[in-house]
């Protein structure tokens, strides 16, 4: 299962970094905050001289953190909204999420279980780079260098367009069925431009959209801006195709995001595992 309320404090290096575009699109994935998602703007802007390397940077609490950025932010155009309180003094430890099926209420984000058992991968097994689930086999994911994606897959018409929240945001069933539809562009998306290999875990991605919305920002434009980035950098910049299995990964570890995708989160790092 995608274990683990929204675990942050994951070194930026954890990710193999073999070229500027994978070192971008790494650090977005590894960004679960806005203010850690502004430090990767700031950074593919080139704006991020004077600022610590991000494990350092994580150190810091939220507080720091905004006032670290603010003024390279400033100077970028980026809001950079002070923390409430509770970010300040959070009251309990952060955790990964399970993706939730849209059909079914989530008690709460850091809920250990999926929702409905027509979801699970009961019967799937794992052998390295392949999930097998009542003889339909799932291949892990890797990145893929732009003469292998389709036409105009870089361009600004390919847009991430995340769907937009429309719900009461104290309606749990509400926002983790938006979640869900949400994590699934953004993934299908990500696969989209070649960077399969790079994908946030779910428990990020929620967490995320916690932290935008309560600083009264717009998370489909704050992916938006990220997705812009990426393409950009994925036009300049050659990425490594090589598959990294996990072998201490384990079906356990893995969630139906949709028919086609497995999604398998360990120690922070995501894996995409697609329909053959």
């Amino acid at each position: 299962m995608l274990k683990a309320k929204y675990p942050l404090i994951v070194m930026l290096f954890a990710l193999p970094m073999s070229s500027q575009a994978l070192t971008q699109s790494g650090c977005f994935a590894m960004a679960g905050t806005y203010y850690e998602q502004v430090y990767c703007e700031l950074q593919a802007r080139g704006d991020s001289h004077g600022l610590p390397p991000m494990y350092e940077f994580r150190r810091n609490d939220t507080t720091t953190q905004a006032l670290l950025l603010r003024r390279p932010a400033q100077r970028a155009g980026i809001d950079v909204p002070m923390p409430g309180a509770r970010e300040r003094h959070p009251s309990q430890p952060r955790r990964e999420a399970n993706i939730p099926e849209p059909a079914e209420p989530q008690p709460s984000h850091d809920s250990t279980k999926t929702a409905s058992s027509t979801h699970s991968l009961a019967g799937c097994h794992m052998d390295g780079t392949r999930i097998d689930c009542d003889g339909r086999q799932y291949q892990l994911l890797g990145n893929q260098n732009n003469n292998q994606l389709e036409p105009g897959a870089l361009e600004p018409d390919n847009a991430l367009n995340l769907p937009v929240f429309q719900g009461n945001l104290n309606d749990k069933a509400a926002v983790n069925a938006y979640l869900h539809r949400a994590y699934q562009r953004y993934v299908e998306q990500m696969i989209a431009i070649g960077l399969g290999g790079v994908t946030m875990t779910y428990g990020r991605f929620a967490f995320l959209f916690e932290d935008v919305q309560e600083k009264g920002l717009d998370f489909g434009d704050r992916f938006e801006t990220m997705y812009g980035f990426l393409k950009q950098d994925k036009r300049r910049s050659a990425v490594s195709e090589q598959l990294n299995p996990d072998p201490q990964l384990r079906i356990e570890h893995c969630d139906r995001l949709s028919d086609q995708l497995l999604v398998c989160s360990r120690g922070g790092r995501n894996r995409v595992f697609r329909a053959r």
